[in-house]
């Protein structure tokens, strides 16, 4: 470790290259690393900065003079560092990559930008994904309201229900019809509201719109709330019907 920061400094790489193995503090090998690239030598300096652990060098490196950038991308997702996922999100926006901007602006702990580049090219799903379900109650909300503005009930209603918005939910899961009635009870089952549980049998017994739905609903709904003695009874009344 005496002897390797001198070969450095002369650049004697053909006496420091075989001491490297050998040494185990990361400042001398990030010395190394810095003076392999100021030599041109990439590759050699991204070892050495991996040996380093210096993750961010080593992805700077492979998406520059190295052209590797799908093991830039593997790294960052690995070890999660804003530095390096910002940096990766730079060079998705260099090349137009909106999907690839956008996941890794996320990781690079800047959220609001990603959702600005989503709402411009209208990927909010790849941004959602990218937030994984741990977004922050604001950012759940703007992707609510985006959803909302461009009619897309089923996803708004999904993102009000995260926000805990539930009548809100509960109203863009009803415009959705039946294909949404299993996150309309789970909404309803979560709000112990008397008022939106009205407005879920309402519409299971057709009184909104004219079309009773499947009574099976009725009981979940009933389940779903605690409510087994109501429960019991519906499905009594359900098991006759089927016997009929």
């Amino acid at each position: 470790e005496k002897a390797a920061p001198i070969y450095i400094k002369m650049k004697n790489w053909g006496a420091v290259a075989p001491l490297m193995d050998r040494i185990s503090s990361p400042k001398l090998h990030s010395e190394y690393a810095k003076a392999k690239e100021a030599e041109g030598s990439a590759q050699e300096a991204a070892d050495a900065y991996e040996r380093a652990n210096d993750m961010d060098s080593v992805v700077r490196l492979l998406l520059g003079s190295l052209n590797n950038p799908s093991r830039a991308m593997s790294i960052v997702r690995e070890n999660r560092s804003p530095q390096g996922a910002l940096l990766v999100a730079n060079y998705c926006i260099d090349r137009e990559d909106q999907p690839g901007a956008i996941e890794f602006l996320v990781l690079a702990k800047r959220p609001a930008e990603g959702f600005e580049l989503a709402s411009k090219h209208d990927i909010m799903d790849t941004y959602t994904a990218a937030l994984g379900g741990s977004g922050t109650l604001d950012e759940n909300r703007k992707v609510a309201m985006f959803y909302e503005t461009k009619g897309d009930a089923l996803r708004a209603g999904e993102f009000w229900f995260v926000c805990k918005e539930y009548s809100k939910a509960l109203r863009f899961f009803l415009q959705c019809g039946e294909r949404a009635v299993d996150q309309a009870i789970e909404v309803v089952g979560r709000a112990r509201s008397d008022m939106l549980t009205h407005t879920l049998i309402d519409f299971l017994m057709g009184e909104t719109d004219g079309v009773p739905k499947d009574p099976n609903y009725i009981f979940r709904l009933y389940m779903a709330l605690g409510n087994y003695p109501q429960a019991a009874k519906t499905a009594i009344i359900i098991s006759r019907q089927e016997q009929e």
